[in-house]
């Protein structure tokens, strides 16, 4: 099989994403007294302040904030700078700051004032940008309040960070941030209405950012994607590519977003972590999904909650999309989506390999469990999840699509379990299916395909009762006595732990997300 050459990136560990996390903005000079005025071209280490609810322009000092945009985007603000706004502020237009900071000097956008909230809000009031970074570096974006909601259904985003033509950009970070109401159209492209998105465009020289960190940010009701990057130099362009590299999109929680959650493109080397998305889909025409990857590689997607994913235009959970490689979806939880848990989704000119998804829990999904498209997918590995069928779901458990094209997927050590009639558990699997299906429980399904299969009850210690990740899943471990324990067939590199954290142990593993001992006083 043949593979992609070798990038720069690499996949962040969780403990590697931690270190990034800790590297906290500096402490402020809250107390500056410099006279920053309108004329200055660079500044230094030196705090300006921004109170839109003041009714005379002042300085840019403690004592005489600005109170304005258009006092913000005019100066050129040097590495050490910190834009400090006002909490309770609302400042209507365009936030659209200038200059780079370097290493160890970040630019830095923040709020000041007592106690947390409520946040200093930018309302782009129906302008394209609310907030926007052009061809900049080593610059953070914390604690604001981000909307957009006028002249709805036309394009207009959050926070847009851009480069173009320029080389490596470095050290972007947007956190705490509220985005919320980003009402634009449905426009699915690099320059969507979005409410995070960091892109490349260009041609004529190769761009990319390095060191992105998306992390403990909040985005409701965004017509189009949730979060996204994405770029010019893209592979399936003809370009020679030039991928984002170490990429952080941790502890987001997002709900409502018109089209996609999450989607990463372009980039080599990322971690998507502990994100909740809450509906997805839920306006669009198109077909969307709730945390993927395009045109990517070394992503790993982990420990993430998707739910409320509407229609059947894809609408499942997680999808590993066209032009990837060593893509990783471990230790996540989907529920309650229409479209369903999982999509692998090599088209007829593209690929999916190298992939895995195991040790994930998919409850109360509906139409698909894992689905292929009608392109070429392998080798991708699908082993020890646990599924769990509601009744009246219809699911497909797996759907081919395509049965002319050769593929090499291995669905093993998986759980399913059909809580209501066999017919709601179907395989739409071709008679010269080139899926692998070996030692799976499919307890009261249609049918029961594959090798190695067991039909009887794997004794879920209460199945159907996660109300969220973690520990509110337990209801997946098995009880003693099940089947499903010791049963399975050894996969080599299975990342040595389960959904719940257990060591997975040496031999035969356990079928379905857990790994642990059987717990006992259940399953009777």
């Amino acid at each position: 099989m043949a593979h992609l050459p070798a990038r720069r990136g690499v996949v962040w560990t969780a403990a590697a994403a931690s270190l990034a996390l800790g590297t906290a903005a500096p402490a402020y000079a809250h107390d500056s007294g410099h006279d920053s005025g309108h004329d200055s071209g660079h500044r230094s280490s030196t705090a300006y302040y921004v109170d839109c609810s003041r009714s005379h322009d002042g300085n840019g000092t403690a004592a005489q904030p600005w109170n304005s945009l258009a006092d913000v985007n005019k100066p050129v603000f040097a590495p050490g700078a910190h834009i400090l706004f006002a909490r309770g502020s609302t400042c209507v237009g365009t936030l659209a700051p200038q200059g780079s900071g370097v290493a160890g000097a970040d630019i830095v956008v923040d709020a000041y004032g007592s106690g947390a909230l409520p946040l200093p809000r930018i309302d782009g009031n129906g302008a394209l940008e609310t907030v926007s970074l052009h061809n900049q570096q080593y610059f953070e974006i914390h604690h604001l309040d981000v909307t957009n909601a006028a002249d709805p259904g036309t394009k207009h985003r959050g926070i847009h960070v851009d480069a173009q033509d320029v080389g490596k950009l470095s050290h972007i970070v947007i956190s705490g941030v509220n985005v919320h109401d980003i009402l634009g159209d449905d426009t699915k492209d690099a320059d969507g209405s979005d409410g995070i998105d960091v892109s490349v465009h260009g041609t004529t020289v190769p761009t990319w950012f390095d060191d992105v960190q998306i992390t403990g940010n909040t985005l409701t009701q965004v017509n189009r994607e949730g979060i996204v990057t994405a770029s010019s130099w893209a592979q399936y362009n003809g370009f020679q590519e030039h991928p984002f590299t170490h990429v952080l999109i941790q502890g987001n929680d997002l709900a409502r977003t018109g089209g996609d959650g999450i989607v990463v493109e372009q980039v080599s080397g990322a971690l998507v972590d502990h994100n909740t998305l809450a509906g997805f889909n839920v306006a669009s025409q198109g077909y969307n999904a709730g945390i993927w990857p395009w045109d990517s590689d070394h992503v790993t997607f982990q420990y993430n909650d998707v739910s409320g994913g509407h229609g059947h235009m894809d609408s499942m959970a997680y999808d590993i999309d066209d032009f990837t490689d060593t893509i990783v979806y471990q230790y996540n939880y989907s529920h309650d989506n229409d479209g369903g848990f999982a999509l692998i989704c090599g088209t007829a000119d593209g690929y999916v390999r190298n992939s895995v998804i195991r040790y994930n829990i998919s409850q109360d999904d509906s139409y698909r469990g894992v689905e292929n498209c009608s392109g070429p997918s392998g080798p991708v590995q699908v082993y020890n999840n646990t599924i769990y069928v509601k009744p009246g779901a219809g699911m497909q458990v797996l759907r081919e699509n395509n049965d002319s094209t050769a593929r090499d997927v291995q669905f093993t050590n998986n759980v399913v379990v059909n809580a209501g009639a066999p017919s709601d558990a179907t395989f739409g699997l071709s008679a010269t299916t080139s899926y692998q299906l070996t030692d799976n429980t499919f307890f009261n399904t249609a049918t029961a395909p594959g090798t190695g299969t067991l039909t009887t009850n794997p004794l879920l210690a209460a199945g159907g009762t996660a109300t969220g990740i973690g520990a509110h899943a337990n209801g997946y471990r098995l009880c003693a006595g099940s089947p499903a324990l010791a049963s399975g067939i050894a996969v080599a590199g299975n990342g040595g732990r389960d959904y719940f954290g257990n060591a997975i142990r040496a031999g035969a593993p356990d079928r379905g997300a857990y790994a642990g001992a059987g717990v006992h006083g259940c399953g009777t």
